[in-house]
């Protein structure tokens, strides 16, 4: 799936949930079926007796890692982050983001000149930007630092793999947590000369031309100088994200001035996994867990997600006569590999998986999961910050279409994060019971057996 534009499918929250398949979604990762080897006992489910069911955890889902290169991390209104720095650990290796955004004009009144015709003189440039995001040290300082971009942005959709060319001068720089203000927004003087270069196409212009402007001042990236302490993220469209043009005319006493905004950007993010317990990926596109050491990993930004699928479901429930009654998905974190400072996605999302790819409609359009509860809603799971877990998810429904073969078109599920255009966050979790027998991902599964 890796350097294949035929697989960028990202766009989460851009378009409806399709699904043709009444189903539900979600199952994780690696446990054996042997329920049918000891005689079951009648359980209760709730409150509630019920005659002939019985309970299983031990249902045999064969989990694989892969990563895709297709995130779609154009901003857009309301899902809009521009990420920079770069973290390391023995989990996932090394990912790194920087950020790019355009700079445009937010009116096209100003030609910097007053009512009684005086030219402006220039001041300064600031920029403002407002951070609503730190994965990693919250506390070890981060240098960002400013460059010009040198190659214009398209009208196209950006995806995490891309870069523009920038120059090799930095405009500015500034320390996070250090340079913020009281609102969270990192404040970074620019250089004189592009602060001229910018007054000057003012003067010699006006500002009245967004295209050409565009043109003129391709736009700027955002790179943080600190490695491996902490991955920031600033919003290009808040409204107190902006570059502000300070000014003065030769009789006032109070400065003016004029703002750009960014309403194009995207984030580049690198993933190396080459020293992690997932360097298998750097030859293979879909690996089991065993091939992991039993750990399995989902992370935003980087593509990493798994593949769930279910080998022995359909001999389960056929060679029993078995009636599915309910099923929960549990995934307990590796707790060692989780904590406060990197929590994980806040939502992980279901869609349907073929082969080692993801299953595509006849119109071409990735097939999400329903939510069990009905309506157009995707199926997802919650994170807890402070139980480092997420909710378990109820997917009878799907259980029971898969077991007897009623969704020929997919053999599996592809688990994948929300939020995967704007965070890293990433969640690590075990297959199987360690050595310290923590533990691991289960199918629960309660069902009856016909007479």
């Amino acid at each position: 799936m890796k350097n294949n534009n035929s697989s960028r499918f990202f766009s989460f929250f851009s378009s409806k949930y399709i699904s043709s398949l009444c189903i539900i979604a979600f199952s994780f990762l690696g446990l054996t079926l042997s329920s049918c080897e000891q005689e079951p006992e009648p359980i209760g489910i709730g409150d509630e007796q019920l005659i002939n069911t019985y309970y299983t955890d031990t249902v045999t889902v064969n989990v694989k890692v892969f990563q895709s290169d297709s995130i779609n991390t154009t901003s857009r209104i309301g899902n809009s982050r521009l990420l920079m720095g770069s973290l390391a650990d023995e989990y996932v290796g090394r990912y790194s983001a920087q950020g790019f955004g355009n700079i445009s004009l937010t009116t096209l009144t100003e030609d910097l000149q007053n009512d009684a015709g005086q030219g402006a003189i220039f001041d300064s440039l600031v920029g403002f930007f407002q951070t609503d995001y730190v994965y990693g040290d919250t506390l070890a300082e981060n240098t960002i630092q400013i460059y010009e971009v040198s190659e214009t942005f398209e009208n196209k959709a950006y995806y995490q793999f891309d870069t523009l060319r920038t120059s090799s001068s930095i405009l500015g720089s500034a320390i996070y947590p250090n340079d913020l203000d009281s609102n969270q927004v990192l404040r970074v003087p620019l250089s004189e000369e592009f602060g001229i270069k910018l007054f000057n196409y003012g003067v010699n212009n006006n500002f009245e031309n967004d295209s050409l402007f565009r043109i003129f001042s391709k736009g700027l990236a955002f790179r943080s100088a600190s490695p491996t302490t902490s991955i920031l993220g600033i919003n290009p469209l808040a409204p107190a994200t902006n570059l502000t043009l300070y000014f003065h005319y030769p009789d006032d006493t109070v400065s003016s001035s004029y703002r750009f905004d960014m309403p194009v950007s995207f984030s580049n993010i690198d993933s190396d996994v080459s020293n992690s317990a997932l360097s298998a990926l750097t030859t293979q596109d879909f690996i089991p867990s065993e091939n992991t050491n039993n750990i399995a990993a989902i992370q935003a930004g980087t593509g990493i997600g798994v593949k769930l699928e279910f080998p022995y479901l359909s001999d389960f429930v056929t060679n029993q006569s078995v009636v599915i009654q309910r099923v929960e998905l549990d995934i307990p974190a590796l707790e060692p590999a989780m904590s406060y400072t990197t929590p994980a996605p806040n939502q992980l999302l279901f869609l349907f998986g073929a082969g080692d790819g993801f299953y595509y409609s006849p119109t071409g359009t990735i097939q999400f999961l329903q939510a069990e509860s009905g309506g157009d809603a995707g199926l997802s799971m919650g994170y807890s910050t402070q139980g480092k877990s997420y909710s378990y998810a109820t997917i009878t429904s799907y259980i029971n279409q898969f077991a007897k073969g009623r969704i020929p078109e997919s053999d599996g599920l592809i688990v994948q994060p929300s939020e995967n255009n704007i965070s890293i966050n990433r969640f690590v979790f075990p297959t199987q019971k360690n050595t310290n027998n923590l533990p691991a991902i289960r199918l629960r599964m309660y069902y009856s057996v016909a007479e």
